[in-house]
């Protein structure tokens, strides 16, 4: 009844390293300024927001049954393989039996059937509301069963917008015993580093585990430094401070360009920017008309933005990654600011218009939406602008309580599909009939070929409608000192990660 996912046991050992190397005791110290503030949700995998933000203490102190890894998807983890039953509806992992917890704690079947139970964070409602049975076989062997085919459910493994966290396996003693409260506190994972300290909005450290299934890591201690201003970035790495500064944008990816003393290693990322508009679905807004939506995607120069906000990014015209099979290519549109003017007309607006309330995603990556605003008001959209905190923009967004507005919006999820799960899902704003229909019928459909045809159609259909604004995608520059060894970002693709990782991979020079 069970199909062995064979594919899947293989790149196991290349990726995730199944049998542990021999390997030199960690030692050395190795710091990195960042230019974000770590949340202690994030600590806790059950409840993390699943965007690439959160992805530095996923990958420090936690492991997954399968995550991204150089070159692959669904590298296996602590499982070393799976199978599929024929119908789609249950799934097995095999775990691994050298893996430990940071206390000592053999990870189990039973911790995975607890962090099933206990997750709450993004994609929850749609995993669990599928859920028939979860089971601990036996210690080495946990089953998932679904009351219907859940033919995607792998991808909704992967973190990201539109995927999920409830992969990611805690302790089930540890937390029965201290709470969840004290967890957050003092997370215990079974990752390549134990936690050590956590200074709110100042620092985060971590210490080698020497205990870690895949390889000891090579370096003792990771420091991690929150510094928003670049300028102090800079002055860091510069005097060796830090070994790494990430996000070196603005005239300073310039000056590290010219630095015979730092060098310039540029993290790719998952993360395209978009242009959501919510008042789309409001019969009465200007942005019902997708003249006028069509007029606001022209009026942007996406290639100055890219150059100036995120270098060697670019301008994005599609909406998943162009290393996705099943995302569909299409060129950013041009800058056109007389075709912009002219469609306004055509919608019954030659003087312009007032487009309502316009959301920045908040923090420094508020610029990007400031461009905006200013290169649509050059073309008569007039929008008010309003730019809360991070954290403020993000619980209002995902609390529906945008309908009114426009906003800018950020996705990084591996798959087409897991976009789709984000923007059609409990988070969606609105949709189209058409849309509506045929993502009902692909979430329906047991067909492979069926699925690909349909998920390529939604594409097209939202593209002709203008139903979001792809704007440009996002890199992270950043500079290393010259104790950093090789290329501190490998997790490329097929899902480019922006933080450091693997970090049980880092390594510095002697």
């Amino acid at each position: 009844m069970l199909l062995a996912a064979a594919l899947v046991i293989i790149p196991g050992a290349i990726h995730c390293g199944a049998i542990q190397a021999s390997a030199q005791s960690p030692k050395g110290v190795m710091k990195v300024a960042i230019h974000l503030s770590i949340n202690a949700e994030w600590f806790d995998p059950s409840i993390t927001f699943p965007t690439i933000t959160g992805f530095l203490p996923l990958y420090l102190f936690h492991d997954a049954l399968l995550k991204p890894m150089p070159g692959t998807l669904h590298a296996p983890c602590l499982a070393e393989s799976w199978t599929v039953s024929q119908d789609h509806k249950t799934y097995e992992f095999k775990l691994r039996r050298d893996v430990k917890f940071h206390n000592g704690d053999p990870l189990t079947a039973d911790d995975v059937v607890f962090s099933f139970q206990r997750y709450k964070g993004g994609a929850a409602k749609v995993i669990q509301s599928k859920i028939e049975k979860l089971e601990a076989v036996n210690p080495y062997l946990f089953r998932v069963r679904f009351k219907e085919p859940f033919l995607d459910f792998l991808d909704y493994l992967l973190p990201g917008p539109g995927g999920s966290t409830i992969g990611w396996i805690v302790p089930k003693k540890y937390i029965e015993k201290v709470g969840d409260a004290e967890y957050k506190r003092h997370p215990v994972g079974c990752g390549p580093y134990k936690f050590v300290r956590f200074e709110n909005g100042l620092n985060l450290v971590g210490e080698a585990f020497d205990g870690f299934w895949r390889k000891t890591p090579k370096i003792k201690r990771l420091e991690f430094q929150t510094i928003p201003e670049i300028s102090t970035r800079y002055s860091m790495v510069k005097r060796g401070e830090v070994d790494l500064a990430l996000a070196m944008v603005d005239l300073y990816y310039a000056r590290v360009k010219k630095d015979s003393d730092l060098r310039m290693v540029t993290a790719l990322s998952p993360n395209g920017w978009f242009i959501y508009m919510a008042s789309q679905w409001d019969p009465k807004s200007p942005w019902s008309d997708p003249r006028v939506r069509q007029a606001a995607s022209l009026a942007i120069d996406r290639k100055t933005m890219a150059d100036i906000i995120f270098p060697e990014g670019g301008a994005a015209g599609s909406f998943g990654l162009e290393g996705d099979p099943d995302t569909v290519v299409f060129p950013p549109e041009p800058y056109d600011t007389e075709q912009a003017k002219k469609l306004l007309a055509q919608a019954g607006y030659p003087r312009g218009l007032e487009g309502g309330k316009f959301y920045l995603y908040g923090g420094a990556m508020g610029t990007i939406g400031e461009m905006v605003g200013n290169y649509w008001k050059a073309v008569g959209i007039n929008t008010d602008i309003i730019s809360p905190d991070s954290s403020s923009f993000l619980a209002q967004r995902m609390g529906g309580k945008l309908k009114d507005a426009v906003f800018t919006e950020v996705v990084g999820a591996p798959t087409i599909a897991l976009r789709f799960s984000f923007w059609f899902g409990p988070q969606s704003y609105g949709n189209y009939q058409d849309l509506q229909a045929m993502w009902a019928e692909y979430n329906n459909s047991l067909d492979p070929k069926v699925w690909r045809d349909l998920i390529q159609r939604i594409q097209r259909v939202m593209h002709d409608k203008t139903m979001l604004i792809p704007l440009i995608k996002a890199t992270v520059p950043s500079a290393a000192g010259p104790r950093v060894k090789g290329d501190p970002f490998k997790i490329r693709e097929p899902f480019p990660i922006w933080v450091p990782t693997p970090l049980e991979d880092l390594e510095l020079s002697e």
